[in-house]
């Protein structure tokens, strides 16, 4: 269908040299390498082989509905991916479905009476349109001969022509499974293979590759997200995050336990925005729903080893299928990654820094107790084992004391920056003498329990998490030896919550939908910080208990059969207890006094949200959105006064105005969504660290108000059969509008944290058949800008950096086998990926040079 584009934002003005810094020939050279690589195959490079791809039947079990619905429903039973224009399944219903066969004779019931045909492109991808259709002879059975559809195919693979449409997604973000570009709100979505090509295994991977999205980490189990520059950095037991992350509908409470290993998920959904009218514990700034696969019917599994250079082996391995038959399914899941570190150390020459060594597993299991009850048991466990992440001074401004062979200091001084220089450090050769250490061990269990009849489904969650955690870093990455004006910073957490979540979802058909839900959270967070001085030590200790409850609810009502009103609303009551204590020792430095106090708050917050949706028609929609979001309040981090112990530090709050557009073009050919947010927050929740001579204080306090405003962009482009663009561009703009903090600084009109102006993401991507099998070409280019870690702009910038990640994969016709070459960082970039100040100077962790290796998956 033809679409005329009419201006939809303005045109952002005054964008600097961004584009000059995209460093363009990396992108071309991409490029020439893929053109170069796929122009000489020519037609004969097309295997037919692949046409013949084995099929396992399966169970099939979809109820008589609308055609659209239908073939979603057959493409998760089927697990295939379905190419499908939505003017062809337009006022179509589809047969009802229920039997064990192979999914092409599956596919052939469905589509049986609504003139649509299908052809496979790939081993798990089909194309249906009405020109694949062909009018069946005489007496021509309902479910045909498999052997005479791959004759059809072969006679008929070269009228297929040379375009193929873009992959629907479904969602889970409005708790339906919705297409997503039919949900008005601001969602992107990573898929499995995206996951495997782009050797995506945590946060930081998947932060530079939506729009708005940072994440930082001054350790593995301390990161910073941001998304449209709003995130926590303040580490206390009694603050909550302001980006949450949901595994399996729970929600993960601390940050220590917020990073995890990303492997064998069914999707990962990031969704921008405040959020709370449909989810059990609230998110001010977005949230973060992973979902992991669900049990197969039939019995399955892979086995994927990888080696690489830096002594890489990692190992995963996945076993799924019927327990008991028709009743119970299991899936079991392991991962284990391994490789030395890649920073060597001059006083620590047997250490390996920024090494990489965890190994988690997954269980799941489905009872299928009646047609209208279905009981999931969850269990995830995951331990991380690592060394030192080698700090390493950028900025210098504050000279540290020098010490004399026996320890006594020599009356100099130095800059931090000038010892590491002259000791010969680099970036792979860091100084700390000291070593660090990362111990983290998480596991949770969860149970779901699903009741759906007439009236709609009843859920209950059920949940319960623990983590332990514990760490030790060199903070200065100085040595004993030349300075004592250096401190070691140590964390040992334990922390456990239990969660309870009733929800109520009415059902699909109803011209009313609704949403509501009760939850209850308890959250026990017991952390001891200790600053290790080369003669002192003090610690902080503190213990919180949370208590929340909260209602909440979404309607959406059909205005008219393209105009749509949405309301919801959240109540939300919570109570946090902290007993805490400093113990200085007789240190002066970072924790300025002994104490012992109890603290106790409460807070009570309505969050509304309504939601104006508009479908202009079947390619393209409108909406726009009014939130208000919320972050309850707390208690400080490592204060270092009685004074700012006692503080409350008061919850934030947020008005989010968001105008949306989501279109596809071209017959599906292209995607192009478009977002424009303005968020008024007031008392936002800021942490600093105050430099006081050679070391500071930490201080948070509430920023009078802040605004944030910008656009991002989305698409996709199937340019060409096989061939395939996409990425997504972020422009933000966020500051403080009226900020003095605790000391009377005003740091009103700077920019926040963490809240980059321009980011950009960029992927080509290329498939084809390739002799007996596929071929698959990869190339990303991740984008980030200048950004500030301070709310005073005038220190600790982080600077821009950009990044290349590249694979070639080559997979069997029968999608038994598959090998991949990948680097990661493929121009050895040296950049911060993490910046923080201390005593007036500037540290930084480097994020991983290249990496690259071979990885072989087997599947049976």
């Amino acid at each position: 269908m033809r679409q005329d584009f009419v201006d939809i934002f303005p045109i952002v003005r005054a964008t600097g040299n961004f584009f000059l810094k995209l460093r363009a020939l990396k992108i071309i050279g991409c490029l020439c390498f893929a053109v170069a690589f796929i122009w000489p195959m020519g037609e004969n490079g097309y295997g037919q082989s692949f046409l013949h791809s084995k099929e396992n039947k399966k169970n099939f079990n979809i109820a008589a509905q609308p055609l659209s619905a239908a073939l979603l429903i057959f493409g998760e039973q089927a697990n295939l991916s379905l190419l499908v224009r939505k003017k062809d399944t337009e006022n179509k219903t589809s047969i009802m479905l229920h039997g064990y066969m192979y999914p092409r004779d599956a596919l052939s019931l469905l589509l049986k009476n609504t003139k649509l045909g299908f052809d496979y492109i790939d081993a798990k991808t089909i194309s249906v349109s009405e020109d694949l259709y062909k009018e069946p002879p005489p007496n021509h059975s309902t479910s045909p001969n498999p052997a005479e559809i791959v004759e059809e195919k072969e006679e008929d693979i070269n009228s297929l022509g040379a375009f193929s449409a873009i992959d629907e997604v479904v969602v889970t973000s409005l708790r339906r499974h919705s297409n997503m570009q039919k949900v008005p709100v601001a969602v992107s979505v990573i898929k499995p293979p995206l996951i495997r090509e782009a050797r995506i295994h945590g946060l930081e991977d998947v932060g530079t590759r939506v729009p708005g999205m940072t994440v930082a980490s001054f350790s593995i189990g301390q990161p910073t997200i941001h998304v449209r520059g709003v995130g926590s950095n303040d580490d206390g037991a009694a603050l909550d995050n302001s980006i949450v992350m949901f595994i399996d509908d729970v929600y993960v409470g601390r940050i220590t336990a917020i990073s995890m290993n990303f492997y064998d998920l069914e999707q990962i959904e990031i969704i921008r925005g405040p959020q709370g009218t449909l989810y059990g514990k609230n998110a001010i700034g977005g949230a973060i729903n992973v979902t992991s696969k669900n049990p197969s019917e039939q019995f399955s599994g892979s086995l994927e080893s990888t080696v690489g250079n830096m002594n890489r082996l990692d190992v995963r391995s996945m076993i799924s299928g019927p327990i008991v038959k028709d009743k119970i399914l299991g899936r079991l899941a392991f991962h284990s990654r391994k490789r030395d570190g890649w920073q060597k150390n001059i006083f620590l020459p047997d250490i390996k820094q920024n090494d990489e060594n965890t190994w988690s597993a997954r269980g799941k299991l489905l009872a299928l107790v009646s047609d209208s009850l279905q009981i999931d048991i969850n269990g995830d466990y995951s331990h991380d084992n690592l060394e030192s992440t080698g700090r390493i001074p950028v900025i210098g401004r504050v000279p540290v004391r020098l010490l004399r062979p026996d320890g006594m200091p020599n009356g100099q001084s130095a800059l931090p920056t000038d010892i590491f220089n002259n000791l010969g450090g680099n970036v792979r050769n860091a100084i700390n003498s000291d070593q660090g250490f990362t111990d983290r061990t998480i596991w949770g269990l969860s149970s779901r329990v699903s009741m759906e009849e007439d009236y709609g489904k009843i859920l209950f969650i059920t949940a319960y998490r623990k983590t332990d955690f514990s760490w030790l870093e060199d903070s200065t990455g100085l040595p004993s030896s030349v300075t004592d004006q250096k401190v070691n910073s140590n964390v040992n957490e334990k922390q456990d919550q239990f969660s309870q979540e009733l929800r109520w979802i009415s059902p699909d058909e109803e011209r009313l939908k609704y949403v509501v839900g009760l939850y209850y959270l308890f959250e026990h967070t017991h952390r001891i910080e200790n600053f290790i001085f080369p003669k002192l030590r003090s610690s902080t200790d503190q213990n919180n208990k949370t208590n929340s409850f909260a209602i909440f609810g979404e309607a959406t009502y059909a205005l008219t059969e393209k105009l749509n009103f949405t309301l919801g609303s959240r109540l939300t009551y919570e109570n946090k207890k902290m007993d805490q204590q400093n113990i200085t020792n007789g240190d002066r430095t970072i924790l300025l006094e002994n104490f012992s106090l109890q603290n106790k708050g409460s807070w009570t917050d309505f969050s509304p949200n309504l939601v104006l949706s508009w479908q202009q028609n079947n390619d393209a929609m409108w909406y726009g959105s009014i939130t208000r979001g919320y972050k309850s309040g707390g208690f400080q981090g490592a204060p270092a006064t009685l004074d700012l112990a006692q503080r409350t530090i008061d919850p934030e709050s947020v008005w989010n105005f968001e105008l949306g557009y989501k279109s596809q073009w071209f017959d599906d050919h292209l995607r192009l969504n478009l977002v424009g947010f303005h968020s008024n927050y007031r008392d936002l929740q800021v942490v600093q660290f105050k430099t006081e001579g050679n070391f500071g204080v930490f201080q948070t306090s509430n920023a009078a108000s802040a605004s944030l405003k910008g656009m991002e962009i989305e698409f996709i482009v199937k340019a060409y059969n096989g061939l395939e663009f996409s990425g997504s561009y972020a422009y933000l703009d966020a500051v403080y509008d009226k900020f003095n903090d605790l000391s009377g600084r005003d740091f009103t009109g700077n920019i926040l944290r963490q809240a980059p102006r321009h980011s950009l993401y960029f992927a080509l991507y290329y498939e084809r058949p390739f002799y007996a099998g596929r071929l698959r070409f990869r190339a990303d280019y991740r984008y980030q800008g200048k950004s500030f870690r301070e709310p005073d702009n005038d220190v600790t910038i982080q600077p821009a950096f950009d990044l290349v990640d590249a694979s070639l994969a080559y997979e069997s016709s029968d999608n038994r086998w598959e090998a991949a070459f990948w680097a990661k960082n493929l121009f050895n970039k040296e950049y911060i990926s993490h910046l923080y100040v201390l005593g007036g100077n500037d540290y930084a962790l480097f994020g991983t040079p290249r990496t690259y290796g071979l990885t072989v998956t087997f599947n049976f």
